[in-house]
């Protein structure tokens, strides 16, 4: 069954009443927001009531008081009566316009960064004062300005082959000669070659001063000459010896001339004179030197140029050469006979027994025949007691061979004797020797350190000497300098030597000191209080310092300072009135657009409540029909 019109348009207005209470909400919620709205535009009023700006004051050429907006530019432009400012990034480099960078790069020292700025040109105070420190007051006898290092290269070249006679260069540090250290003639004839090549130079009877007459005169003066310590004397290494092999040399001999003819036969004792001969007048022999032998049967005397003839050394008729077997015999008694008493008893018993031979055949007279005559023209003999008998002979010259056979021991003997007088002692004078050697050693050492270390600081004075000559010549002030009287100079000679500037006639090329600050940042007041409250940048001030400047010395008195910008007297904060106006009208925009919006919720509540009303009415109405149609129904089937 179908709803009847009635039902139909209760449910209507049902909804449309549901849908103008929610409309009624919605326009309340958003008078609330209208009302936070107005709230937030009476705070940011309020707060724009409080805000201040950063202004600058300085003076103009007349002495009035200006102010202006805080910016780079107008703190950083030059004025005659003005603080000096500077705004530094946080890499510490100084903000500087582009013009100010561009002169700068363009300019190779400060007179040409300062005559950008139409600072001109003035005599130079420092000009002769710095000659003079160079050259003495007569400086312009020496100093030449077309050629300033002439006398630099005239004294080198005067004095570089003396100087090189000694001084090597090359390395670390400087060699000398050693020849001249250890030839007190010859280092001091490389002194006076050194003082005549200084006494030569001509400086046309000028006297010379400075730091020119202190180079020169450290050029000559160098250290005394001092002699070495006195090594001590080596004791000579003794030459051990070859020691005769007596055994070896008697059987030589025994094998030579007619030894073994000897018997006991009076013709035996002649063979005996030739042997013995051979020892005593053959070359070398026991008796060549004094041409006489002596025992206790008498003294033999030979007529050395009758009867000595190395060819012929017997007394006899007998001729026969000098053989080597008899020399190496007679040079060995000779030599060893001093020292060894066993020597020289045997070399007595050769002398002994030949005196004894010669006296028996002189009292014998011939012996078989002309062979064994003593030929009396050749020697002569002083003798008063007999001869001997040949058998007695014989045995004594087998005594003799005997003992010169059994010194098998002999030379043992002499090596350990040796050994204990040459040797020993030798050892033990070495053993002094390295100890006085030592010692010397070490004398030495300090001698020559000392001399070494003398010369050193000879040739480090003329050096540097020399060096503080010709660096103050290298950075000899320019004779002409900028007007330090013009106002303009002291604020950009402060600004040059910011900017990397090392001296007046040097600077830095590249932006570690300086960076260029775009005009539109330059010129931006809210940009730079942003910056400076931010911490973005800090800022520094050319101050007087009665100390002077330690980092540049150039600028004399004046130095780059740290500072806090609030702490600049020529910075101020004022009311700012652009900005309280803009909240003003932002304020009074937003208030009445409040309002408006106010005023038309409240008439669309209006319009909502009257239909409400009317629609409630109606509402009523049809409920109150539908009502009574139900109870007559319900009526009329009871």
């Amino acid at each position: 069954m179908g709803l009847s019109a009635s039902q139909a348009r209760l449910l209507s207005i049902t909804a449309r009443l549901t849908h103008n209470e929610t409309r009624s909400q919605l326009i309340t919620n958003s008078k609330l927001r209208l009302a936070d709205k107005s709230s937030e535009a009476s705070k940011e009023y309020m707060e724009a009531l409080n805000s201040t700006k950063l202004v600058y004051a300085n003076y103009d050429s007349t002495g009035t008081r200006q102010t202006q907006a805080l910016t780079v530019g107008a703190v950083t432009q030059y004025s005659d009566i003005k603080n000096q400012y500077g705004f530094v990034d946080s890499a510490g480099r100084l903000l500087v316009s582009a013009e100010d960078a561009k002169n700068y790069q363009n300019s190779g020292n400060l007179a040409a960064f300062l005559s950008c700025y139409e600072i001109g040109d003035m005599a130079n105070p420092k000009y002769d004062p710095a000659l003079e420190d160079i050259y003495g007051e007569d400086f312009n006898k020496f100093y030449n300005e077309g050629d300033p290092h002439s006398w630099l290269n005239t004294v080198s070249g005067a004095t570089s082959g003396a100087i090189g006679q000694m001084v090597t260069g090359g390395g670390t540090q400087p060699s000398f000669s050693e020849n001249l250290l250890h030839d007190e003639a010859a280092y001091n004839q490389w002194v006076q070659n050194l003082k005549d090549s200084v006494k030569n130079i001509d400086t046309g009877g000028n006297q010379t001063k400075g730091l020119f007459n202190t180079w020169v005169d450290s050029i000559t003066d160098v250290p005394e000459f001092e002699p070495e310590p006195t090594a001590p004397n080596k004791p000579t290494e003794p030459t051990k010896p070859t020691f005769p092999d007596f055994s070896a040399l008697a059987t030589a001999y025994n094998s030579s001339q007619c030894y073994s003819s000897v018997d006991a036969s009076t013709s035996g004792i002649g063979h005996m004179e030739h042997n013995l001969a051979a020892l005593i007048w053959g070359e070398g022999g026991m008796g060549e030197g004094t041409c006489s032998v002596t025992n206790s049967s008498g003294t033999i005397t030979v007529d050395r140029d009758v009867a000595i003839n190395y060819g012929y050394v017997s007394l006899t008729n007998y001729g026969f050469s000098d053989t080597q077997s008899s020399k190496d015999l007679a040079d060995a008694l000779n030599e060893y006979a001093d020292e060894y008493p066993q020597i020289e008893d045997i070399k007595q018993a050769v002398i002994d027994l030949y005196c004894e031979v010669i006296n028996y055949l002189e009292k014998n007279g011939g012996v078989g025949g002309s062979t064994t005559d003593l030929d009396s023209s050749r020697y002569t003999l002083s003798s008063s007691s007999g001869s001997k008998s040949a058998s007695e002979l014989v045995t004594q010259w087998n005594d003799f061979y005997n003992q010169l056979k059994n010194f098998e021991t002999l030379q043992e003997e002499m090596e350990k004797e040796w050994e204990e007088e040459v040797w020993k002692p030798y050892l033990e004078q070495l053993d002094v020797y390295n100890k006085k050697y030592a010692e010397y050693q070490e004398q030495y050492d300090k001698w020559h350190d000392d001399f070494i270390g003398g010369l050193n600081t000879w040739y480090e004075q003329m050096q540097n000497t020399k060096n503080a000559y010709t660096e103050a010549l290298d950075n000899l002030p320019a004779k002409t300098v900028p007007d330090e009287e013009n106002p303009k100079y002291q604020w950009y000679t402060n600004l040059w030597f910011r900017m990397g500037g090392i001296s007046e006639a040097e600077k830095q090329d590249n932006q570690n000191n300086y960076k260029i600050l775009e005009d539109y940042y330059m010129y931006n007041e809210n940009w730079l209080q942003f910056a400076l409250e931010h911490g973005i940048v800090t800022m520094e001030q050319v101050q007087y310092q009665e100390e002077g400047e330690t980092l540049v010395e150039q600028m004399n008195q004046y130095a780059w300072v740290s500072v806090q910008y609030g702490n600049c007297a020529d910075f101020y904060e004022e009311q700012d009135d652009v900005a309280i106006a803009k909240a003003e009208a932002e304020y009074n925009r937003k208030t009445t657009e409040i309002q408006a919006k106010d005023k038309k919720y409240d008439t669309d509540l209006k319009k909502l409540d009257t239909e409400h009303n009317a629609l409630q009415t109606e509402y009523d109405s049809i409920k109150s029909v539908i009502e009574k149609n139900v109870e007559r129904s319900f009526k009329a089937f009871s």
